[in-house]
Formats: structure tokens, C-alpha cells, sequence
């Protein structure tokens, strides 16, 4: 998911982490508690940019869904990011490969 260079240092690549869940950490709860969110948040991720991340908060979509509203998408600047977390399921993990006989080089 990243890569280390020497003139750039750490890219991350949010590309496999679109359309699925992850966990989001403020770096501030005032900034939180503006947006009307908690110090960590569950959701969606909607998408990723330069100055900042998309995402589409699990409670809100679960009750805009059920009154037949239109779902929000809140944008969140870097500088407001703590962390972003996406749990892996533990049976997506496959076991070491057993080969028999010739090994491929």
C-alpha cells in the first residue's frame, strides 16, 4: 500500500481502500465536534485528493438512507487527519502455499 523513494520518501496509495470502510481519527475533537462527528469516525471512503480525504460516515448514510434523503459526503483537509484505518478481514489472508514436487523459480 506504500512505497518508499528516495527523492519523495512514502507515497500511499488509497486506490484499493475506495468504495470500502475504513476508520478515520481527527487530529482535533474540536474540528470533530464541528462537523458533528465523533473523535473517530466509521464510514465509507468516498474518495482521495491532494488536499484532503472523502468520506461518507456510516450513521449519517444509515439514517439519510432510511428518511429517503440524500446521502453526505464531509470532506476532510489533511491537516485534520490523524489517521485513517481499514480493518482487513482476517479469511480474505491466505495460508502459505504448499508446492510439491518442483518449486517455480
Amino acid at each position: 500500500m506504500s512505497e518508499l523513494t528516495e527523492k519523495n520518501g512514502p507515497r500511499s496509495d488509497f486506490a484499493k481502500a475506495l468504495d470500502k470502510s475504513v476508520s478515520l481519527r481527527f487530529r482535533s475533537s474540536e474540528y470533530a465536534q464541528q462537523l458533528g462527528l465523533g473523535a473517530e469516525c466509521q464510514g465509507r471512503l468516498v474518495g482521495v485528493e491532494r488536499f484532503g480525504i472523502w468520506i461518507e460516515p456510516g450513521a449519517a448514510r444509515e439514517a439519510s438512507l432510511a428518511q429517503g434523503q440524500p446521502v453526505a459526503h464531509y470532506f476532510i483537509p489533511w491537516d485534520e487527519v490523524l489517521t485513517v484505518v481499514r480493518h482487513q478481514e482476517a479469511d480474505l489472508f491466505q495460508e502459505k502455499k504448499e508446492y510439491r514436487g518442483l518449486r517455480p523459480s
